[in-house]
């Protein structure tokens, strides 16, 4: 017997198509297994696909909508109707056929192979990661107004060149103008660094005249990690100032920094 492979690819900009690999789906007639960056010890951790998605949530339910069609035999029929879309953030390529004796047992070994070979896994959080700081500093520094709140993993749907795509953010707040805050790592390798600006950019770029944000803003909140200012990052710095307010989530004024930014008061410390 034999069984039909699947790379389960994430696109962040449908227009650039420049996809990340983030899963794989080993099928035979209409069932099988699967296994997703994020997925551990039977559950899914958010904070390890940082970077790797832009919404952790939206793809919880995507594992979540592709689990149920393995589970009910509709799996196949999924793939087709979507392969018939075009634009979308996530996408399931049929790569092959694979001879095996069709047990759940053998498809769990195949796909754990192929997720190590093509994939691999992010790695455990780090506790003093960017998104740590970013939402210490957003969730438990600044006091704001009982009927305002950060929103995490926005995103607005806009058309560009008369095709739909999806520009989102990492919070939004709503007060008298729209703020939208953004996370980048400015230790990232040179490369990854360029295609993290240029998104940034991007996105900024085609919402600050979007008709449905209201007087909008942008901070980025950008990190170090352990490595010193190079040349190259403090020149990835200064092009996003040019649109954007920039904040150290590592330096002790950030959360005086950003609450000025909001228009909102720090909370007392204990």
């Amino acid at each position: 017997m034999t069984a039909n492979w699947y790379l389960v690819k994430y696109v962040p900009d449908p227009f650039r198509d420049e996809p990340k690999n983030i899963g794989v789906v080993v099928e035979s007639e209409g069932r099988g297994v699967m296994r997703f960056v994020g997925q551990r010890n039977g559950g899914f951790d958010g904070r390890r696909v940082r970077g790797v998605v832009r919404s952790p949530r939206t793809l919880k339910a995507w594992i979540e909508y592709v689990e149920y069609h393995l589970s009910s035999g509709t799996f196949m029929e999924q793939v087709q109707r979507l392969s018939s879309r075009s634009g979308q953030n996530y996408r399931i390529d049929f790569r092959g056929t694979i001879g095996q004796s069709g047990s759940a047992t053998e498809m769990k070994a195949i796909a754990d192979d192929l997720f190590t070979e093509l994939i691999g896994d992010p790695g455990p959080p780090g506790t003093q990661s960017i998104d740590d700081l970013a939402n210490e500093l957003l969730f438990h520094r600044l006091r704001f107004p009982a009927d305002r709140h950060v929103e995490r993993d926005v995103s607005y749907r806009v058309r560009l060149r008369g095709e739909p795509h999806e520009l989102g953010f990492d919070y939004r707040y709503e007060s008298d103008r729209t703020t939208l805050l953004d996370k980048i790592s400015l230790s990232a390798p040179e490369k990854t660094l360029r295609k993290s600006v240029h998104d940034l950019m991007f996105r900024i770029e085609h919402i600050r005249d979007y008709k449905e944000v209201r007087h909008p803003s942008f901070v980025t909140l950008y990190d170090l990690g352990k490595s010193r200012m190079s040349d190259q990052a403090e020149g990835h710095l200064r092009v996003i100032e040019r649109y954007s307010h920039t904040v150290d989530v590592r330096s002790e004024g950030a959360a005086e920094d950003v609450a000025d930014k909001l228009g909102v008061p720090l909370l007392q410390s204990a």
